[in-house]
């Protein structure tokens, strides 16, 4: 049961118990677990019969590891896409965030500036995107089975990657960490000994410079090595402009004297990072070591974000002698509907004639900058030992930091109605622990415990004039989770099995505010600023909860050909308390959202394995959906952040994923996603209705793509054109559906053409990305009720670029 009090500050439990690997791992970094070595692609699946792969297959087979053993993919019964590092490159996928056009049912995108360097991912409409650290991920983000328990800093680069799994559906009973919605699982290339890497440089649109390699090579015997490493810098597309300059009749101040009225950019992009991997299995040795490291600085710009709604004539601008003749906060301030340009200054300028008075902030008193960046660096020890011929034990310790700063001018324009800066740091360690057994030929199991430790802390100025607001925040949060797991597969004959799996898990969260003023003063009253904040420093809240999950199903293999599965799981998503309360009334709890999925599927090799088609179809049972709430009515103060459970909805959809090989050399993939979604009942405190549908819903999504692989004869090597193409329906950002905060439905091309010499060690890559230069928002950030504002997050333009790799 959950329950949640307000207690005085206190420091946590910090002792752990001492592992006998002594390794300690970072969670983007732990290497996948396998706890037999993968089967070779025409050797028949324990427990089932051959999917009649043949040395002429032309599908490329691929192995997973989502129930904690290697599988073939066609073999594993649960929603899952799996796409290699080799296909994701084709498809000029680079980013987490591009995942998106590869898998159904699957919205990743950048968060709004809001949310720092943060990623906002929901699969079949379930998700997060809030980054504070009070708030868990709705999908589980993996590299190398290492769960990485936020989105803040979530947005990684694919580089020298194995291959990709993106499992849908809730993975309670199967991921290290609850995941109601779905994981994304990325894993690295491991040292093999091979030797062997490459050495990659591209140029582009935006002044993009790129590069990237890796290098595998062998130090002992049994003891390898690979290093990889990327930098990538692209200029921003959206361009700040300072409005006093092109209107100096305005009566607002120009802030520059250049020609242009240019301040700056959004948009842009300058990531760099390394990693390195070491590997010790001597040969014959039941023991396998894995150890890695990495580092990376994401120096970025802020998301490219554009005013899109403004009404707030209270906000105007600052003029000394008499503030209401200033310059009001209006439609003036918006730029061309489908221009990348914008009026944001990220310095303070606007005052507020409020009940109290006109509340003045003298220009260039708070001054950030359109930063959005995110420092991490971690350790990661995985540990694989064979205790006897069916019986293997699993070792997955990790630690990672992660630090950034962001500047947030979400008004759009010279004015200030809500400018912020905030700095993040999120520390995590976690342990995971797994015993799989191999029961002959009846039954696999495997047992294990989890434990997750994180430290953070969020800290920055508010400067919120049309309530009164200008403060610092320093937040620290503590999150621990602790948990033990059964998984089991039952294989009743060849062609049947059944599939049964449970968890507990433990949570504890604390939530500690800290208030100042601007001087470093605690609020007190004796001023109008920050009389709203008066007594919420100090103030903290603890969520506790505990929660049982399960998965029950069974699989069928008709034939080689055609597999058909059936499951229901549950899965949820811890409760909290509200981080951004502007009064003490505010803050308050929320209540886990928990899920119950019922899903049917099939699997399929057609045409001696030319066609490869895989359905789903499922229904969730979703309660005490969390939202965020802008208007509270019950508090002391209306305006308010909070988040809330809006209700409980039923949710049924649809997936098919294709693969086909018509002829040699043509390659036609495509998936489609369908979803319906309705509110079964709604608190109406949330402002929600039956009538609405949570964010991030869109009904349908899909993508297609053809590709030809000719060769060019004579030795002189191949040449592959491919073309892309992704859909994705409306969608509404908000909890409270408004035509203002509706995301519009977009179609997006890709264009690449390949050419690789005949022995592979050469390759020339030339592709254009939004071919037809489509203009399009990823997201939009409606807060016209409370201050008379809507921005939108814009989706990058058309861009090109060349990529020139050279193999070894």
């Amino acid at each position: 049961m959950a329950r949640a009090t307000i207690t005085p500050a206190r420091r946590t439990m910090t002792a752990i118990i001492a592992l006998t690997t002594g390794l300690t791992g970072a969670a983007s970094l732990a290497q996948a677990q396998t706890t037999s070595t993968p089967p070779a692609a025409d050797a028949p699946a324990r427990g089932g019969a051959s999917n009649g792969a043949s040395d002429g297959a032309s599908i490329p087979e691929i192995i997973v590891t989502a129930q904690f053993r290697a599988q073939r993919l066609q073999d594993t019964p649960i929603a899952i896409t799996a796409t290699s590092g080799a296909e994701l490159e084709a498809k000029s996928v680079e980013s987490v965030t591009d995942l998106t056009a590869i898998a159904p049912n699957v919205n990743l995108s950048q968060a709004t500036g809001l949310n720092g360097s943060a990623i906002q991912a929901y699969i079949r409409g379930i998700g997060q995107n809030d980054s504070s650290f009070a708030l868990e991920p709705g999908v589980g983000i993996y590299i190398d089975d290492v769960y990485y328990g936020t989105t803040f800093g979530a947005i990684l680069e694919l580089n020298d990657l194995d291959r990709v799994e993106v499992l849908r559906g809730p993975q309670g009973t199967l991921s290290g960490k609850n995941s109601i919605g779905g994981s994304i699982k990325l894993f690295s290339k491991k040292p093999d000994g091979n030797g062997g890497g490459f050495l990659e440089a591209s140029t582009g649109s935006y002044g993009r410079l790129d590069f990237k390699g890796s290098a595998d090579f062998t130090i002992a015997d049994g003891l390898y090595a690979r290093v990889s490493g990327m930098s990538k810098h692209t200029d921003g597309y959206m361009t700040l402009l300072d409005y006093g300059c092109l209107y100096p009749d305005s009566g607002i101040t120009a802030t520059t004297g250049s020609k242009s009225c240019k301040t700056g950019t959004e948009g842009g992009i300058d990531i760099h990072g390394g990693r390195l991997a070491l590997r010790y299995q001597p040969d014959g040795s039941p023991l396998e070591i894995n150890l890695v490291g990495d580092y990376s600085q994401n120096n970025s710009e802020q998301v490219a974000t554009k005013l899109i709604a403004a009404d707030n004539s209270a906000v105007r601008s600052y003029v000394a002698d008499d503030a209401s003749a200033g310059v009001p906060f209006d439609s003036r301030f918006i730029t061309g509907a489908h221009s990348y340009t914008s009026y944001a200054n990220y310095a303070s300028g606007g005052n507020y004639d409020s009940v109290f008075g006109p509340y003045q902030v003298e220009p260039g008193s708070f001054t950030t900058s359109p930063e959005n960046t995110a420092k991490a660096w971690g350790v990661a020890g995985h540990v694989d030992y064979q205790l006897g011929d069916h019986l293997a034990l699993t070792s997955i310790t990790a630690y990672r930091e992660a630090h950034g700063k962001t500047g947030i001018d979400l008004d759009g324009s010279p004015l200030s109605l809500l400018t912020q800066e905030f700095t993040y740091g999120h520390k995590q360690f976690t342990q995971e622990l797994r015993l799989s057994a191999q029961l002959g030929t009846l039954a696999d199991m495997t047992v294990g415990g989890y434990y997750y430790n994180a430290r953070d802390r969020i800290t920055g100025r508010v400067l919120l004039p049309t309530s009164q607001l200008d403060f610092i925040q320093d937040d620290p949060v503590t999150n621990r989770s602790t948990s033990a797991f059964v998984h089991g597969e039952l294989h009743l004959t060849d062609a049947l099995n059944l599939i049964g799996g449970l968890r507990y898990t433990d949570d504890k969260k604390t939530y500690v505010f800290h208030r100042s003023n601007t001087d470093g003063s605690v609020p007190d009253g004796a001023s109008l600023v920050n009389l709203l904040v008066v007594g919420l420093n100090d103030q903290s809240s603890t969520y506790t909860g505990d929660r049982i999950d399960w998965r029950l199903g069974a699989n069928y293999r008709f034939s080689p050909e055609l597999m058909v599965y059936a499951q229901v799981a549950t899965g949820y998503k811890g409760g909290g308390t509200n981080p951004r309360p502007y009064v003490v009334d505010q803050i308050v709890t929320f209540d886990p959202e928990t899920l119950v999925t019922y899903e049917a599927g099939f699997k399929s090799d057609l045409l001696d394995r030319r066609l490869r088609f895989n359905g789903t179809f499922f229904y969730n049972d979703y309660k005490n959906i969390q939202i965020n709430r802008y208007t509270c009515s019950e508090s002391v103060l209306s305006t308010c952040s909070e988040p809330a459970n809006a209700g409980n909805a039923h949710v049924w959809g649809l997936e098919g994923e294709l693969f086909a090989e018509p002829l040699d050399g043509l390659q036609i993939d495509g998936s489609f996603g369908y979803l319906h979604f309705q509110y079964t009942s709604v608190d109406a405190s949330t402002g929600v209705s039956l009538a609405m549908k949570a964010p991030f819903n869109p009904s349908w999504q899909s993508s297609a793509g053809v590709q030809y692989k000719a060769d060019l004869g004579h030795g002189i090597g191949t040449l592959t054109p491919r073309f892309d193409w992704t859909y994705q329906s409306a969608f509404y950002f908000n909890s409270v559906n408004a035509d203002t905060n509706k995301v519009a439905a977009r179609s997006l091309f890709n264009l690449r053409l390949t050419y690789a010499s005949h022995d592979g060690d050469w390759e020339l890559s030339s592709a254009i990305t939004n071919l037809f230069d489509k203009f399009y928002y990823t997201g939009k950030a409606d807060n016209y009720s409370n201050y008379g504002v809507v921005t939108g997050a814009v989706g990058r333009p058309r861009e090109w670029f060349v990529a020139l790799r050279r193999s070894f």
